[in-house]
């Protein structure tokens, strides 16, 4: 957690593309070199990358005012600028490196095991207690609204613009009094089961070993170079 935090830092305040590509494919060979499946890594990326995207054309074609390159087709007339472009790859590049850090921490950390460090650095236990219901109920509440969906599709509830409309309206609330069922039904079941405030049951975190020992002086010389690799480039 404080190794992702720290290169997510170095990352956003960097002002050099080339470093954001590195934190990237850097992400990816860790991320590999644990036969992670390309395919799950392109399903992650797909949203951030459209998302940097759009951000690189906005600021390629409305930023700047040295003119790179321009596009006339019949009434759209656009010009890329220069400055646009470097400062279009710049966000483009920070995007990609935190988003890759992001997969990269929950990919090789599961979920209980970042339970189990915020609670080493003494998060307060309530909020532990939140993350964890959220996390559990996410699911729920999910296969709640799979099961509400396919039984919409069985009816023909997405046939036509007009129906599924209003199929989406009615999973959208179904899905907010599902959750709210739930969380009456949660409340209702912990305290019969004497809830004072606190779960009991929240495991504490674990002494280093010589594994984590490793892994720090491994991800502290990924840093360094990060910081060198930034110092060298201004």
């Amino acid at each position: 957690m404080v190794f992702v935090t720290a290169a997510i830092i170095i990352s956003v305040f960097s002002r050099n593309p080339c470093l954001s590509l590195f934190v990237f494919s850097s992400s990816l060979v860790f991320l590999l070199s644990i036969n992670i499946p390309v395919k799950v890594i392109l399903i992650r990326l797909i949203t951030p990358l459209t998302i940097a995207g759009t951000i690189f054309f906005i600021q390629l074609f409305f930023y700047g005012e040295t003119p790179l390159v321009k596009i006339d087709l019949w009434i759209v007339h656009l010009a890329g600028y220069k400055e646009g472009l470097t400062r279009g790859l710049l966000i483009m590049g920070k995007v990609i490196a935190t988003v890759s850090l992001i997969i990269f921490l929950s990919m090789t950390t599961p979920v209980n095991k970042l339970f189990l460090a915020a609670r080493w650095f003494k998060v307060p236990v309530t909020w532990i207690e939140v993350a964890m219901l959220s996390y559990r109920y996410i699911f729920v509440l999910l296969e709640d609204v799979i099961t509400v969906r396919d039984a919409q599709k069985v009816r023909l509830g997405y046939n036509g613009l007009a129906r599924s409309l209003r199929s989406l309206g009615d999973l959208t609330g179904i899905a907010v009094i599902k959750s709210y069922d739930r969380s009456v039904a949660a409340y209702e079941a912990m305290m019969l089961r004497g809830y004072d405030g606190n779960i009991r049951n929240i495991p504490r975190g674990k002494n280093f070993g010589i594994k984590d020992l490793a892994a720090v002086i491994v991800f502290l010389i990924f840093l360094g170079s990060l910081l060198v690799f930034n110092t060298s480039t201004h």
